[in-house]
């Protein structure tokens, strides 16, 4: 139950990655592609033919035909043997998408890769679809090209459309309750995502974040409740449970160990904080992710 980075020849240290390829061919590049990893990109798995199956997290989850499943990173997720032939594989990093800050701010706020209390999956309209794949495997056939500039903002266009459309079609990632998202909103958004993402372990208060932020705790909410449609203290409760989640279920650390790893200075805290957002102990949802055996 180790937690581990998949090690694959698609090198994980090159900053601007992004590959593409059938997953017959990524399979052999990949280290026990069987067997759940904590993967370091974003992965969009486009499912063609048939409809196929994909683990996130210990869940099997349903890819229909010629829809796109998104994952974000650091997500442990696996493939299974029968899918080799049915899906493409887009993996990238933070690096290679995110060339502006537009880009770094939608790419860090879309729901698609960060709102890990669901999965995402999005149809093409169908007067697109033959189109899409068509880019896809155009796609592959460019990644030889990555010396070229042009090639690289052609793979970074590329990516951007599938995105925008997925985030413009997909039903629920908007709410009328939400506001018109303001720019200032957007950069104070990213931040923090930033800063939660690097100091969750130890700091649980908004007071941390808006003195890092420069803003007060008020006008940190206001800002991540219109782009995220969920309250500050949320999204830091969010980001918590779901690295225990992972620990519990991939890493061989004690439930002690765990509960210090992520701020809780007492077992008896995290225990509680883990069975009311899970309903279940942490004792008990580990036992359940080792029985299901994926």
């Amino acid at each position: 139950m180790n937690t581990t980075i998949a090690p694959t020849n698609i090198d994980a240290l090159v900053k601007d990655h992004i590959y593409i390829s059938r997953t017959s061919e990524a399979l052999i590049k990949i280290q026990n592609p069987f067997k759940a990893q904590r993967w370091p990109f974003f992965t969009i798995l486009f499912s063609t033919g048939e409809e196929v199956y994909h683990c996130i997290e210990n869940e099997k989850v349903h890819i229909p035909v010629n829809q796109f499943l998104f994952i974000g990173p650091d997500r442990h997720h696996s493939f299974f043997d029968s899918d080799s032939d049915k899906l493409w594989m887009i993996t990238f990093d933070y690096g290679f998408y995110a060339r502006t800050p537009a880009d770094a701010s939608f790419i860090q706020n879309t729901p698609l890769f960060f709102d890990q209390s669901k999965v995402y999956l999005s149809s093409p309209s169908v007067d697109i679809l033959e189109y899409v794949e068509l880019q896809v495997k155009y796609m592959q056939h460019m990644l030889a090209q990555l010396s070229n500039p042009m090639v690289v903002d052609i793979m970074h266009n590329a990516v951007q459309a599938i995105l925008l459309r997925s985030t413009y079609y997909h039903q629920g990632l908007t709410s009328p309750e939400i506001h018109a998202n303001t720019q200032e909103d957007k950069k104070i958004a990213t931040r923090f995502r930033e800063i939660l993402h690097l100091n969750f372990h130890h700091a649980k208060k908004l007071d941390f974040y808006a003195e890092e932020l420069r803003i007060s705790p008020r006008r940190l909410n206001q800002a991540i409740v219109n782009i995220h449609g969920r309250s500050a203290k949320q999204l830091v409760t969010e980001k918590i449970f779901e690295e225990a989640k992972v620990l519990l279920a991939h890493s061989a650390l004690t439930i002690k160990e765990i509960s210090y790893r992520i701020g809780f200075s007492e077992e008896n805290n995290f225990s509680a904080f883990f069975t009311k957002h899970s309903g279940y102990s942490p004792k008990k949802y580990r036992n359940l992710q080792m029985n299901l055996g994926l």
